[in-house]
């Protein structure tokens, strides 16, 4: 403290303003002055990228926030978090920007699988764990996105208008669990509105509850680009602003402390959070860069690994069809759209470029070997925009594999050439991706290659951009998205909508191909992605079906992809893309012995569950997503993940859906406190898979619940055995939930208050011990005489222990006597 206050007599106002920006994409401000080094960000949540938006260096992929909270393994996800860390520290970063701890508002939410649950207790629990291993290894963690930010709609703008109650009880709870028992770093403010206040401006949320009532003593950063309030940002509790340099804060704060509009204590407060940070960190007494790094680590592997293979949840399994016994195989038939490319990871910001990936259909084939048959068939097209050229179509002139990008100063495509780089990836981020290309300036770019078709017929292109852009085939426009262009949900919200064109090509004919770009850099982003769609086969569900028809048995790899689950748009609905129900319909219709693997980050619609026989939610599952979906498949690992969210039977079922996406800017949370499971629960709607559901190959008994009848709810010491009946080792997750008999207000029938995952030997029987606390059956109450708060009231309480939300093994009724 008193080398932070040292360093603050020391400042000028304009070196202190000068640190509450950014520098650049990524990075703080130095004082050289005062030898006051810049610190480093990296996106997570569930890998650590570096400062490459494409390209760069590898980096472990883990799976998913939606995965990671399926294994209810809270020492699991610690592990994930200390490996986090670690490679955190190889893309040279001193804060991580995860976890992500939104909850599930609506299934249809593009940024759904970054979050972890329905539930907010256990994404606190998730949350807490994950903090604590990333901060284990000294770099900071940054739980996002600070507050209500539940939907991709409109998300720069719209007020999430919440009441106090579902704030308190639902959205707030994540974030008081880790600030008040992880002490993370930093917390990231949400691009949305909070009952008409932005979020970076919002001090009764920022300052008051956050920072006084909840001792919150890092700092808050804006999303990127979230910062639109000098004034209001700078008094409303934000600390930085990012991405550099500064728009928001730089001279126009400065004028506003001179001005009297902002008192300078507020300045003081945001510097020494961050002087805090830096040295917390060890930039301060060593500041010396050094080169981003990958390190593939085999610990790294194993753990992405188990990961996946406990986040994954076997929904459905009607007479014991999984696992498949390869002994018994001859023939295996491996259909679906995302069985030769698996989904590992979702779309936006929390992409990393994994150092390898295990595809289903890899990993099943690596698992049967070469005395099983494996025939593989695609099934149909999920495409929401024209994918990328296959490997080996593009060339640049020089004969390298993929297509030169070049970058240029001058608008006409002259002047210093800024990038020169060959590419194989679709999509082109000018955001900071290149150091050359400064955000806000205007510059053009040129992608050119040589395309060679593999096959002949009409082929479609398409492309969308932030920015202008035209696209030529031998010199023959094919595309034109640049004299008019619609508005769409590409780049963040900040590009087109696709645009498409058609052109016959003859297989093995070589054409140059070349796409033309231009912005006056107005946004703050610019970029493009273009793809190709080559002919379309009539036959390809037939053909599954024929692959089907005659193997032993069959898996179905179904689900979508990063197009779909985005940041920056949501889901129209929660439909399959593409033919994947008809596919799915009639593969079952020739063969029953079928497994179904749903490889979604969320909740989709599922018409043929009860027609199907086993059914696999894989989520997105990371690195090891193949390896890991083979080893349950075929019984080296036994399921034991845990559904984090309810799968209603219709998207007209969901709390959200009578209020969502609001209108005008205005988003009302008309189901107030009843989220997720409280909702179907209370209101008795049954779901299609019920919050916290999932099977194992092994079974499970509950007995010997020991609790008091009465109690002051202080250390509520809860136990029940559990045995494994089956025959092999198995986990179970033994969960707690809380019904209020008689409240004087409404309350959701249940809610859940504890969970533990239990590993058992075959017959082996474990206590397992809950120890509940007064919060646990406390409601928010407005109206009390002392001011709003937590609420007890003394009662009868129902605590119900089972293996789901709908599976409750055992009751007891305690009495409260606070």
């Amino acid at each position: 403290m008193e080398r932070i206050e040292t360093l603050l007599g020391q400042m000028t106002l304009e070196e202190k303003v000068s640190l509450l920006s950014g520098a650049n994409l990524w990075e703080t401000v130095a004082v050289p002055r005062l030898s006051i080094p810049s610190f480093k960000m990296t996106d997570g949540p569930n890998g650590a990228r570096g400062d490459a938006i494409m390209g760069g260096q590898t980096a472990a992929c883990f799976p998913v926030g939606s995965a990671l909270a399926s294994s209810w393994n809270k020492d699991l996800i610690g592990e994930v978090g200390v490996a986090l860390g670690q490679e955190a520290k190889t893309k040279t970063s001193q804060v991580l920007l995860g976890p992500t701890i939104n909850l599930q508002r609506t299934p249809i939410g593009g940024r759904n699988f970054e979050c972890y649950s329905e539930d907010p207790y256990l994404t606190a629990e998730m949350a807490v764990a994950y903090s604590d291993g990333v901060q284990s290894e000294n770099v900071g963690v940054c739980p996002k996105h600070f507050l209500a930010n539940d939907t991709e709609f409109e998300r720069h703008t719209i007020s999430s208008n919440v009441g106090e109650r579902a704030l308190r009880e639902l959205y707030l709870v994540p974030f008081e669990a880790v600030v008040s028992r992880s002490k993370p770093w930093s917390i990231m403010s949400s691009y949305n509105m909070i009952n008409g206040t932005y979020a970076s401006s919002h001090r009764e949320l920022l300052v008051d509850v956050l920072k006084n009532e909840y001792g919150f003593d890092g700092f808050v950063v804006s999303d990127w680009g979230a910062c639109k309030e000098t004034v209001g940002n700078a008094n409303g509790g934000l600390d930085l602003e990012m991405p550099g340099p500064a728009r928001t804060f730089g001279s126009k704060l400065v004028d506003a402390v001179n001005s009297g509009d902002v008192d300078v204590s507020e300045i003081d407060d945001k510097v020494r959070r961050l002087l805090a940070v830096i040295i917390k960190s060890g930039r301060m007494d060593n500041p010396q860069d050094t080169a981003e790094t990958s390190q593939d680590l085999p610990e790294h592997r194993a753990l992405a690994f188990q990961a996946a293979v406990e986040g994954m949840v076997l929904i459905k399994n009607d007479k014991d069809v999984l696992p498949f016994i390869p002994q018994t195989l001859k023939t295996v038939a491996v259909i679906g759209p995302n069985a030769k490319q698996g989904q590992i990871q979702g779309g936006g910001s929390s992409g990393v470029k994994p150092h390898y990936q295990v595809h289903p259909l890899a990993g099943i084939i690596k698992r049967l070997g070469p005395d099983v048959e494996v025939l593989y068939e695609v099934g149909c097209s999920t495409h929401k925009y024209c994918p990328a050229i296959t490997a080996g179509q593009l060339r640049t002139a020089d004969g390298k594999d993929g297509y030169l990008m070049q970058s240029f100063s001058e608008q006409d495509w002259s002047g210093e050439i800024t990038m020169d780089r060959v590419m194989r990836t679709n999509r082109v981020s000018f955001w900071g991706a290149f150091a050359a290309v400064k955000r806000g300036a205007a510059f053009s770019a040129r992608v050119s290659a040589k395309l060679t078709p593999n096959q002949s017929g009409l082929h479609t292109f398409g492309m969308f951009s932030a920015g202008q852009t035209r696209l030529f085939l031998d010199d023959v426009e094919v595309i034109d998205n640049w004299r008019s262009q619609e508005v769409g949900d590409s780049f963040y919200g900040m590009g087109s909508s696709e645009k498409r064109g058609q052109i016959e090509l003859k297989e093995g004919r070589e054409y140059d191909l070349r796409i033309d770009f231009l912005t006056s850099g107005d946004s703050m982003m610019s970029g493009v992605q273009f793809g190709m769609e080559p002919p379309v086969d009539e036959n390809v569900i037939q053909k599954a079906v024929d692959a089907a028809a005659k193997s032993d048995c069959v898996i179905i790899v179904a689900g979508t992809n990063p197009d779909w689950e985005t940041e920056g748009n949501d889901r129209a609905d929660m439909t399959l893309p593409g033919e994947q129900d008809a596919l799915i319909k009639r593969v079952l219709a020739v063969n029953r012995n079928t497994a179904i693997v749903m490889n979604s980050g969320s909740a989709v619609d599922m018409p043929w569950l009860d027609d199907a026989p086993a059914l696999i939610q894989s989520w997105f599952g990371g690195q090891e997503f193949g390896a890991a979906i083979a080893a349950l498949l075929f019984g080296d690992e036994n399921p034991s993940g845990r559904m984090p969210l309810t799968v209603p039977h219709r998207l007209e079922d969901t709390p959200a859906y009578t209020s969502y996406p609001g209108e005008n800017g205005q988003m009302p949370y008309g189901e107030g406190i009843y989220l997720g499971y409280r909702w179907y629960d209370t209101r008795q709607i049954e779901p299609r898979v019920c919050f916290g559901h999932g099977l194992s190959y092994s079974a499970f008994d509950y007995s010997n619940l020991v609790m008091p009848k009465t109690s002051d709810a202080k250390n509520l010491v809860i136990q029940i055995d559990v045995t494994n009946t089956g025959n092999r080792v198995g986990q179970e997750v033994v969960q707690l939930y809380v019904h209020d008999v008689h409240s004087s207000l409404p309350r959701p029938a249940q809610e859940l208050k504890g969970f533990e995952k239990v590993t058992l030997d075959a017959r082996e029987t474990k206590t397992v011990t809950f120890t509940l606390n007064p919060r646990s059956f406390s409601f928010w109450h407005t109206g009390l005489k002392q001011g709003a708060g937590w609420h007890l009231e003394a009662g009868e309480f129902e605590v119900r222990i089972g293996a789901s939300s709908r599976d409750i093994r055992h009751k007891h009724i305690v009495t409260i006597t606070a």
